[in-house]
């Protein structure tokens, strides 16, 4: 049975055009002499194929009495399961498979690419095997393969968990994008050294380079290097207070930071910072000759203090013994007071007093508060016990020639210049010191005092620290 398309006709006429029909097509097994049914409108009419003259043309053997317009229709082809059905079935079957080996024929023997027609009659265009060769020459293979020529891409190149890697083969130098790290890395490698490895940091905005601004990786300044020698601009770490020798031009025998800047001119200014004493801070010019200035110390909170009178004085080990109380700073910690009596000190914990000359050289070593007229309030002597500790003695001061308001002034003030009926104690009578005043000591500390204790703590945690630091770069300069 063949319905495809539909049909039109003339009333009265045996001529039948139809639209979308392929009635010539040995495929559709339309033939003379097989019955017709066309519809038109609610009625059926049958009839016979006299001849057909096209794809789209036949003529009937009986006139239709009514004409037609679009009409459907159908062809009966054969009788179902008749000798004839079978063998229009077996021909068609055979005429499909001559048109398929026609195209597989094509498909292998042609070159590019080809339209064919197919048993029902759409057509298709196909890439002969030589075309999909073509097209398949020359393409990397996914499972890896080598590109000689220069590889473009307009979207991402991702390597998970990989490394993304260049290599110059003449100088022996590569370089790779690592994500096989817990960070984003960069390594590079000389011809004859191991890979190095460069951590990105964690944050937006340009990577610094080395020599920016004048900053850089800190330096390990070796043993035996005179710090005149170091001219470059940027920040040199020593790390052994026993490698800072005076004889290599260290200010003091402290590890420490030293920072080199420019100063304007062919000089640089070069500032030396001990680690574990953060006032002692020392600075020189230089001139990029090597030809330096002396180092000047900074005076600052950390290496002086205010004494009894308000004058700054430089400070090392400092006790300030009130009446009841003493107060340290930190190279005097651990040193105790004592009270004997009235006007009587004793300091427990001290190697004698500091022979500064500042301070009143071997035999000095106090600053005693000054009262009304800046006028000395006591007398202060001292003592040095056999075993370091320092006895202090305060008695009142009293001035013969003051005039009676000035007197009455000094003991309103001080009511502990006064005795238990309120005169004005004798001279050289035993007093405690004025209450709201001080009397300022200048000690020598015993080597294993609490701060040098500290001091001997921190400079072995240092030393750790720069061992490890330094085993660490060896790893890493290995890998």
């Amino acid at each position: 049975m063949y319905n495809t398309g539909t049909v039109t006709a003339t009333a009265n006429s045996t001529k039948l055009i139809g639209t979308g029909t392929k009635w010539l097509n040995n495929i559709n097994r339309v033939s003379v002499e097989q019955a017709i049914q066309i519809q038109i409108g609610a009625t059926v009419h049958n009839n016979s194929i006299q001849s057909i003259q096209s794809d789209t043309e036949l003529t009937l053997n009986f006139p239709l009495p009514t004409a037609a317009a679009t009409a459907k229709y159908v062809i009966l082809t054969t009788m179902v399961h008749s000798v004839s059905d079978a063998m229009n079935k077996i021909v068609s079957m055979n005429g499909s498979n001559v048109q398929f080996s026609d195209i597989l024929t094509r498909w292998m023997t042609e070159q590019g690419i080809i339209t064919v027609t197919l048993p029902d009659q759409t057509t298709q265009q196909l890439r002969t095997t030589k075309e999909m060769d073509k097209q398949l020459d020359g393409k990397l293979d996914k499972a890896g393969g080598e590109v000689s020529g220069e590889l473009k891409v307009k979207a991402n190149i991702q390597a998970v968990n990989a490394v993304v890697q260049a290599i110059h083969t003449e100088s022996g130098v590569s370089m790779q994008l690592d994500a096989t790290f817990a960070e984003p890395n960069i390594r590079s490698k000389r011809k004859t050294s191991n890979w190095r490895r460069h951590i990105l940091p964690d944050a937006d905005g340009t990577l610094m380079q080395v020599g920016d601004f004048g900053v850089g990786e800190s330096i390990n300044i070796p043993d035996g290097i005179k710090l005149a020698s170091l001219i470059n601009v940027g920040t040199y770490t020593q790390q052994m207070s026993g490698n800072a020798k005076l004889a290599n031009g260290y200010p003091f025998s402290y590890a420490g930071t030293l920072i080199v800047r420019e100063s304007g001119g062919s000089r640089l200014l070069q500032e030396y910072r001990a680690f574990h004493l953060p006032g002692l801070i020392a600075c020189r010019s230089i001139a990029k000759g090597g030809i330096e200035t002396a180092w000047e110390i900074l005076y600052s909170t950390g290496n002086t203090t205010k004494d009894a009178n308000g004058n700054l004085k430089a400070a090392s080990p400092i006790i300030k013994v009130f009446a009841d109380h003493i107060k340290l700073n930190d190279e005097s910690e651990g040193v105790e007071l004592e009270k004997l009596s009235t006007g009587r000190y004793k300091l427990k914990g001290t190697l004698g007093m500091n022979s500064d000359a500042s301070w009143g050289g071997y035999h000095g070593g106090l600053v005693i508060p000054n009262g009304i007229n800046n006028l000395p309030l006591v007398w202060a002597d001292f003592k040095v016990e056999a075993d370091g500790d320092i006895i202090i003695e305060t008695h009142y001061r009293k001035y013969a020639d003051l005039p009676p308001p000035v007197v009455l002034n000094r003991l309103i003030t001080y009511p502990e210049f006064m005795d238990e009926n309120g005169n004005e104690l004798d001279s050289y009578t035993p007093c405690d010191i004025p209450n709201g005043h001080w009397i300022d000591v200048r000690v020598n500390m015993p080597s294993d005092s609490l701060y040098n204790q500290k001091q001997a703590e921190a400079q072995r945690l240092a030393e750790i620290e720069a061992e490890r630091l330094a085993k660490e770069e060896a790893e890493n300069a290995g890998m």
